[in-house]
């Protein structure tokens, strides 16, 4: 089965896309509308997918901006120039595209640990988001 006749069968799951220059602050906004964020991809000016923003280090970002937590001196500089989600964005992206087979895409999501995957056209334009228990599911 490919990813094309998934997206047909389960639809997409609801993901939130920001901009690569959106402000820190800004994106714990748009995060903070939505009741149950999982998969934050951040996209270009032309819409195309160039990385992948964590919950959990958006948060620790914003939280480490507004109190004084400790870290080490590796991750001072980071924290003291990150302003926008371009600089804490993940840019190695796991995605599947329309004609990946199933099998292959769920194999490449339990290798990365992921639990959702962007589906993106030869463009890299998201056009669908999958989990990995609905793949799961089909599989089964």
């Amino acid at each position: 089965m490919k990813i094309s006749e998934v997206l047909d069968k389960i639809g997409n799951i609801p993901y939130l896309a920001i901009s690569s220059d959106c402000a820190l602050n800004e994106a714990t906004e748009k995060i903070a509308g939505i009741r149950q964020p999982r998969s934050i991809y951040v996209m270009d000016k032309q819409g195309r997918l160039q990385g992948t923003l964590s919950l959990g280090v958006l948060i620790r970002e914003v939280i480490a901006a507004r109190h004084k937590p400790q870290f080490g001196v590796r991750s001072l500089l980071t924290r003291i120039t990150s302003e926008h989600v371009a600089d804490i964005m993940d840019k190695h992206v796991i995605y599947a595209q329309r004609d990946d087979d199933l099998d292959k895409v769920l194999k490449r999501m339990i290798f990365h640990n992921i639990k959702e995957i962007p589906v993106v056209d030869e463009d890299q334009r998201i056009i669908g988001n999958v989990g990995i228990l609905d793949l799961w599911r089909l599989v089964e």
